[in-house]
């Protein structure tokens, strides 16, 4: 019985890739080691240079000469296998990319329709909310009114006794006759608290609706410096073009001497 993982079916991006690539070796050890090796010569070479006289100044271009050499034989060395492993990079992240990106329309609709329902539930719940409210607010306001009335017929009561008590049953019979008379009783909104409806009961294998805010730049012009940014690539192109006759408000504008190998022809 034949056992191991199945061959990759053609067209599935990934046998692409490997016949594409192939199998690049990497150096060997013996090769790394002597990189290594040449690589901690240099270094040391260059840690014990003093350039101070033209002899000095010869060694310390071979020196340069010789980094140069080592860099251009370490890139020859895994050169093949850089651009082999780079080109099967390539293809499993088309593949991995082209596969995700088809999700981001589904994605987009589905968020989209759950945060219509989100706003959709908050607006009833705002609205429950303030009927809730105003439900209570009248409460409170005949509440009130009850009250009062209560306390203007006790009050009219207590004074027809005193006028009975007084011998004059004639006043204390108008005042008992006589409505009672209240001024309407105005609530304050923020005297009453606003009862809490919940939204809606949470589904299974809901997540969570968060507020994300976003902006919009209406006038460039307007925004405080705090908010800008140097563009650093354009000052360095008008420096380079002009070099020392650049002259850029804010910016100083220098050079620095830079070591580059002798051309090899």
């Amino acid at each position: 019985m034949r056992s191991g993982r199945a061959a990759p079916q053609k067209g599935d991006g990934m046998s692409t890739a490997a016949e594409e690539t192939g199998l690049v070796p990497m150096p060997s050890e013996e090769r790394v080691r002597a990189i290594e090796s040449g690589r901690a010569t240099l270094l040391a070479r260059a840690e014990a240079l003093v350039v101070d006289s033209a002899e000095s100044e010869q060694i310390a271009w071979a020196c340069v000469n010789a980094i140069g050499a080592l860099r251009k034989a370490i890139e020859a060395d895994f050169g093949p296998a850089r651009k082999a492993t780079h080109m099967a990079w390539k293809a499993v992240v088309g593949q991995e990319k082209r596969h995700v990106d088809a999700l981001v329309e589904p994605d987009r609709i589905v968020r989209g329709k759950l945060s219509e329902w989100e706003t959709e539930k908050r607006r009833r719940q705002a609205e429950a909310a303030r009927v809730a409210h105003e439900k209570a607010m009248a409460e409170a306001k005949a509440l009130a009114e009850e009250e009062a009335r209560k306390a203007a017929e006790e009050a009219r009561l207590k004074e027809a006794l005193e006028a009975e008590a007084a011998g004059d049953a004639e006043a204390a019979a108008e005042l008992l006759e006589k409505p009672v008379e209240v001024a309407p009783v105005e609530v304050a909104p923020e005297a009453v608290p606003v009862p809490v409806i919940p939204i809606a009961p949470k589904v299974q294998g809901a997540g969570a609706m968060v507020e994300v805010w976003h902006f919009e730049v209406l006038d460039p012009l307007a925004i405080p410096r705090e908010y800008l940014s140097v563009n650093e690539v354009a000052i360095g192109k008008v420096v380079q073009a002009l070099k020392g006759q650049a002259n850029i408000p804010g910016v100083r504008v220098y050079k620095t001497l830079d070591a580059r190998r002798a051309s090899r022809r």
